[in-house]
């Protein structure tokens, strides 16, 4: 993956985060704009993003992705297989991996993922959209724990059939964990002259710059 390094190098790029807010993203305006970054079910909006990832080893369930979805690039974890993939290895660790050759910080979220990605390749500032860092349901209690997706899922972004479909189990949310890896993203972003800017309406997310993405439009 070497051929990555700074690909980017000072580019705006946008990442995207799977939270409801996105249901007032104009994901295709900006796409035209921006290279975008996309994980775990992002195809079900349905938006196809420049470079996809996931890093959840129960995204391979969902395997094989849809016959349309074709990104420029993925990043998924190894064992799933995906032809044509960029294989990535997620450790649990502290901290924001520099080199994605060697491995990804898992870190309980996708979007950080992302951001190890778009950093090794350079990118200047990602607008980060989507990133609601709050689950309604999910995140009420108990975190790290199996929880059973209902009918409705107001964690996600609206698609047919709910994000998760119903009584599929997911391991709930860790926002505390989370919010420290996000910092130690910003940290990252910081020295390397690079910074992230959330656009996400609404967020809980108070680690990074807030800013408005219509004003990037």
């Amino acid at each position: 993956m070497y051929k990555f390094r700074n690909i980017l190098n000072g580019s705006t790029v946008v990442a995207i985060g799977n939270g409801p807010s996105l249901d007032k993203v104009p994901l295709e305006e900006l796409s035209k704009k921006f290279v975008t970054f996309g994980c775990n079910h992002i195809y079900r909006k349905p938006f196809t993003p420049t470079y996809y990832s996931f890093a959840d080893k129960q995204m391979i369930d969902f395997l094989p992705l849809p016959e349309w979805f074709k990104p420029v690039e993925m990043f998924c974890r190894a064992e799933a297989c995906i032809p044509g993939n960029n294989p990535i290895y997620p450790i649990v660790s502290a901290g924001f991996s520099m080199d994605i050759n060697n491995f990804v910080v898992f870190g309980g979220s996708g979007v950080f993922v992302l951001l190890q990605i778009a950093l090794y390749m350079g990118v200047g500032t990602v607008l980060l959209v989507g990133c609601d860092h709050h689950y309604p349901v999910a995140g009420q209690k108990d975190p790290g724990q199996m929880f059973t997706a209902g009918k409705d899922d107001p964690d996600h972004f609206k698609c047919e059939n709910g994000y998760f479909q119903e009584g599929l189990s997911y391991c709930r949310p860790s926002l505390d964990k989370v919010t420290n890896y996000f910092i130690a993203s910003r940290e990252a972003y910081k020295k390397m002259g690079s910074k992230i800017i959330n656009c996400t309406e609404g967020s809980h997310l108070d680690v990074f710059e807030k800013g408005d993405i219509n004003e990037w439009l």
